[in-house]
């Protein structure tokens, strides 16, 4: 699928974990050896602030950062807070901390809670990477499911309770739904019973905190290697999560496609997102939001400019539904700035420290307050609740019309004024890039495209679309179609309620009545 990246963001990270838990591992190690596992040198922890669950709250998701000098550290975290940004996502590796049964050794994660916290930053942590004595069967060390998930939930109760007061929202796990973090293959129940066993130990902790879960990629269905988040969620939800969980996260990186330019295009990261808040209303989770936890544009393949361009869509449009929560970007520093690598270059600054154009960009942004877009403004004076709630930023479905799509109605800003599409037939509308004649009547909408076409609903027989032939020819005794249009041998055919047409070469088109 162009524009897909199944495993960019994943490999990157997974090697710059491996690298830095190493170093926790050589330390719970020496403890071994003579210094007490249960009570390592404790660094002074100054108290965090709440993350705030609105879009407008930006920061930086950094996981170089656990490995890195307290030099390095504190160097990084100035210049999160010369970005203006007011939160940090880190990572807490059970495998660095834990890597031995019963050795903690919280240095790297405290180095970090220390520095962000001095620059009064609100911190999320996500708790990941098992360690090489906790893994399952078939699973490798750091990606593997824990074999217990008690054991993890535990360890989520010791790390809410070392944090407590300075950590303000805490992860389970990260992008679980691919195998890159989660082996030996993505397991929507596996992972449900990770929340079951962290939610609440550390609610009975810290019941201020922020529980998030999902913390998903936003991958295809490949196999046994990746699930597509909306199958995820939709399979968590029948494991049972619901309840163990305050909201939930996604990446919803593509490195080809502006974020708002994605709602007409299949698998996107944005009809994703939509997808997924359809699921949580209907579970009873409307009340909860989608927080962007990792979001980011490489300079590997595009210039300066175009990822300030991407990064600004994302901070711009990420706040234009109702239902969003934290924008994290990945991440703050290049590795090797002019790498043809991704994974290399995705910082807003280069490697040796100079700032690239999206972070001045994002500075003057968080300092004035991300501005609303003017076609937002308009969309939003439109407040009859019988087109439901919000669900996608305005977009453009040409480059002349913006759209948006409501839990009821997709909306189009015609030149005429604005034209509504029961959901289900805006969904069709969109795949094939249609633009409404004139409101929906009489159980049909037809659409002006490249090849203009119809489409029949009704809650009975669904969306269902066929060319303008079809719709010329259609007599209202046939009914509602049941049936796309589709290919059948020598012809055509679509399906109604009390008949079918058939276009035939030659012929043209029939009515066969029950």
């Amino acid at each position: 699928m162009p524009g897909r990246r199944p495993a960019r963001p994943a490999t990157r990270r997974f090697s710059s974990v491996a690298s830095a838990i190493a170093g926790g591992m050589v330390c719970a190690l020496i403890a071994l050896t003579g210094i007490p596992g249960d009570a390592p040198k404790r660094i002074s922890v100054a108290t965090s602030c709440v993350v705030v669950n609105l879009p407008t709250t930006i920061g930086f998701a950094d996981s170089d950062i656990y490995g890195m000098t307290p030099q390095d550290v504190a160097r990084t975290i100035a210049l999160m807070a010369n970005t203006n940004v007011s939160t940090i996502r880190l990572m807490i590796p059970w495998a660095g901390v834990e890597a031995v049964p019963g050795v903690l050794d919280w240095t790297n994660v405290d180095k970090i809670v220390n520095a962000a916290a001095a620059q009064n930053m609100s911190i999320i942590g996500f708790i990941n990477s098992t360690p090489a004595w906790a893994v399952s069967p078939g699973g490798f060390p750091l990606s593997s499911q824990p074999a217990s998930a008690d054991q993890y939930g535990e360890f989520a109760a010791k790390v809410a309770t070392r944090y407590k007061g300075k950590i303000g929202a805490y992860e389970i796990w990260n992008e679980p739904n691919a195998v890159f973090f989660y082996t030996p293959a993505p397991d929507p129940t596996g992972y449900t019973n990770l929340l079951k066993a962290a939610y609440p130990r550390i609610k009975a902790v810290d019941p201020s905190v922020t529980v998030v879960g999902g913390v998903l990629g936003a991958v295809i269905d490949w196999g046994s290697w990746s699930i597509n988040p909306v199958r995820f969620v939709a399979g968590m939800y029948s494991a049972g999560a619901k309840g163990n969980f305050d909201a939930l996260s996604f990446h919803p990186y593509q490195y080809t496609l502006k974020f708002s330019d994605g709602m007409m295009v299949a698998n996107s990261p944005v009809l994703q997102l939509v997808q997924m808040r359809q699921l949580m209303i209907s579970n009873g989770d409307g009340d909860k939001k989608i927080w962007a936890t990792e979001y980011g544009e490489p300079t590997s393949s595009v210039s300066e400019a175009t990822q300030t361009v991407y990064l600004k869509d994302m901070y711009t449009k990420w706040q234009e539904m109702p239902y969003t929560g934290p924008l994290m970007v990945y991440t703050t520093r290049d590795r090797q700035t002019g790498s043809n690598q991704p994974d290399a270059t995705i910082g807003v600054y280069r490697t040796d420290w100079s700032p690239k154009p999206a972070a001045a960009d994002l500075r003057a942004a968080i300092s004035a307050g991300v501005p609303k877009s003017p076609e937002f403004q308009r969309f939003s004076q439109i407040v009859d609740p019988a087109h439901g709630e919000v669900l996608s930023p305005v977009f453009r479905a040409t480059p002349k019309v913006w759209a948006q799509v409501r839990t009821v109605n997709t909306l189009f800003e015609m030149p005429s004024g604005y034209v509504s599409s029961p959901r289900p037939v805006g969904d069709v509308a969109l795949v094939r890039q249609g633009l409404p004649v004139g409101q929906f009547a009489n159980g049909f909408q037809d659409f002006t495209s490249g090849q203009p076409f119809r489409v029949w609903w009704s809650p009975e027989t669904g969306a269902h679309w066929a060319t303008q032939g079809f719709a010329q020819a259609w007599k209202p005794q046939l009914g509602l179609a049941t049936t796309d249009e589709h290919y059948v041998s020598g012809g055509s055919r679509v399906d109604f309620q009390n008949g079918y047409m058939m276009w035939v070469p030659w012929v043209g088109f029939k009515i066969y009545p029950n």
